[in-house]
């Protein structure tokens, strides 16, 4: 049972205390309350084909991928790990070593769905991170059909006033938004951000409502209708973007196919040299002639051409 905010839940997140360990314990707090929250959300915390999404807190420590400061307490919805995966091995390809470090977590990959506790306010918002390449260019392309964008138009003014949209930190509230509008958005997220400091923050598509702390604890245990009511809402903009097999505005199928071949071969190719490390032919050498998308191989051994699985050579 979800039991209210209070006035010690926001005050944990007082600048003063952003670097100190000695405040983990009221951040872990806060950090229960909004998993009571999630679960009051959870019936509703659902992708397009009716799974479930994934529910991950933030951590209420200083650590390296929050640059050593806890600024707010958050509570993310996205893709199961399964759905993660897949993408995962795409866009990780795709970023520096250093971005990686600085910001390690799996959200930066992939739209998500948040609810966060901070000095000021409750927020609830959807938000996307330019390096979530999959979902930020499904996006772009869906947004280049005019049906679709007009579509996205309208769902953003079905909000309401209390919501706002843009890259951080330039907001709008939704009413304000139009077709050409929404096309800026689209583009500065996508643009160079250029040299960040380390602590900065984030370059995101916000999409969401800020419930004032004062608000947030005067409605007690009813704020999760609030909150129901707002994601509820959030929800279908969450699936508008979220790339999925029936949401493919990018042809990610066809390099999904590929990911899954490419691993299958474990990046043989035609006349690479082998060495046969399981089998009767164990310990026998032979070229490549041929492999097919399952990982099937036929080795030529002296003059024996040989069917084997990929996983019985290693490569010479």
């Amino acid at each position: 049972m979800f039991p209210g905010f209070t006035v010690a839940d926001f005050e944990a997140f007082a600048p003063k205390k952003w670097k100190s360990n000695a405040f983990n314990r009221e951040r872990l707090e806060v950090k229960q309350k909004l998993l009571a929250l999630g679960r009051e959300l959870q019936s509703i915390m659902l992708s397009a084909d009716g799974s479930p999404l994934a529910v991950e807190p933030s951590v209420e420590h200083p650590a390296l991928w929050n640059h050593k400061q806890v600024e707010a307490q958050h509570l993310f919805f996205s893709r199961n790990e399964g759905a993660r995966k897949e993408l995962d091995a795409i866009i990780d390809r795709q970023k520096s070593l250093a971005s990686m470090i600085d910001d390690p977590t799996p959200l930066r990959n992939h739209v998500f769905l948040v609810a966060s506790v901070g000095f000021d306010a409750l927020d609830l918002a959807v938000k996307l991170h330019p390096d979530a390449r999959v979902d930020r260019q499904n996006l772009e392309r869906k947004c280049e059909d005019h049906f679709e964008r007009e579509k996205l138009v309208r769902a953003l003014h079905h909000l309401g006033a209390p919501f706002r949209a843009g890259v951080t930190p330039g907001l709008a509230p939704v009413g304000e938004l139009d077709d050409a509008r929404l096309g800026e958005i689209i583009a500065a997220l996508a643009a160079p951000q250029g040299l960040v400091p380390p602590g900065a923050p984030a370059k995101l598509l916000y999409i969401g409502r800020a419930v004032a702390r004062d608000e947030a604890i005067a409605a007690g245990a009813a704020i999760v209708e609030t909150a129901r009511a707002a994601m509820q809402s959030l929800i279908e903009i969450y699936r508008f973007i979220a790339w999925s097999r029936d949401n493919d505005f990018v042809s990610m199928r066809e390099a999904l196919q590929k990911e899954k071949q490419a691993r299958r071969q474990k990046g043989l190719a035609k006349n690479d040299a082998v060495r046969i490390v399981r089998g009767m032919f164990a310990g026998k050498s032979g070229v490549v002639q041929e492999i097919d998308a399952k990982g099937g191989l036929k080795v030529l051994v002296g003059k024996v051409a040989v069917k084997i699985d990929v996983e019985d050579v290693a490569k010479n």
